[in-house]
């Protein structure tokens, strides 16, 4: 029997696959071969290769992730004992490395599937977070220490962690240094504070005190002043500025005058304002 011939399922004889009616026994095989169905295979090795299921395979695999996973947590919990800032380091750049490979699918060959590095992302960002908090805890305690037993290697030591807090200490626990620190500071603020006001703002000045200006006017809205100040316009020192200038508006007829005026404003450029100190409209 060929490829090109089969046999008839009612007489067993050889007959064309093509064939409608048997030759032999002259049954009708067309609807036979039509409606036959292929079994499928009960021998496993003849299945397709990605329809078996490797489960003993499968099941080692996930035992050996579970491992990894296993030690790099008593790892980073051994190394967290030792020192608490070196394993934040560690869990954190590790936790950088996964979530680029999570997310690119990229990086270490051993780590590169996407589920892997799920699962060691949330153990590294684990450790990364209890390590910070951890690390907290034993520096505010050894803190604490140091200023009941060492109170100069506590404020150096405080110093380097942040500069208001060991401010505030220093108040307390050396008022001495704190008096001369502080007057330091007010030094440093106010000679920053003066090195802000210049002759360059006095352009600013003209312009900030209009408001004030308008204020006393009977019809603020009708004021109109010229794009330049008037002479003796000035900075006189402190962050104060003297003002001198001229307007049009109209008064209480509805007449158009020119009035003049003259004044101080000051300036804080910690915050940006100004205020208004004296003012003379006529």
């Amino acid at each position: 029997m060929t490829h090109s011939t089969t046999l008839c399922p009612f007489c067993a004889e050889e007959i064309k696959v093509a064939a409608i009616v048997c030759k032999h026994c002259g049954s009708s095989v067309g609807d036979a071969q039509r409606s036959k169905k292929v079994e499928p295979s009960a021998n496993p090795d003849t299945r397709p290769r990605k329809q078996r299921v490797p489960t003993v395979r499968a099941f080692f695999r996930f035992l050996v992730v579970l491992l990894e996973l296993l030690a790099l947590g008593f790892a980073l919990f051994y190394l967290q004992r030792i020192d608490a800032s070196a394993q934040t380091t560690v869990a954190l750049l590790l936790f950088c490395v996964f979530v680029f490979t999570a997310i690119t699918g990229k990086g270490i060959p051993h780590f590169r599937h996407r589920g892997k590095a799920l699962l060691f992302l949330t153990v590294t960002g684990f450790f990364s977070l209890q390590g910070a908090t951890i690390y907290e805890e034993q520096r505010e305690t050894r803190l604490a220490e140091l200023r009941g037993t060492d109170p100069a290697a506590y404020l150096a030591e405080l110093r380097d962690i942040s500069e208001d807090r060991w401010f505030r200490e220093l108040r307390v626990l050396d008022p001495e240094t704190y008096a001369t620190e502080a007057a330091r500071r007010s030094v440093e603020a106010t000679t920053e504070r003066l090195a802000q006001c210049t002759s360059k703002k006095t352009s600013h000045a003209y312009a900030m005190i209009q408001g004030d200006v308008r204020k006393s006017l009977r019809a603020p809205s009708t004021a109109d002043f010229p794009g330049r100040y008037g002479a003796g316009t000035r900075h006189i020192g402190n962050c104060v500025y003297q003002v001198v200038g001229n307007f049009d508006a109209q008064n209480g007829f509805g007449a158009m005058i020119r009035g003049t005026f003259t004044g101080t404003i000051e300036h804080f450029p910690e915050s940006g304002s100004w205020r208004t100190l004296t003012l003379d409209v006529q």
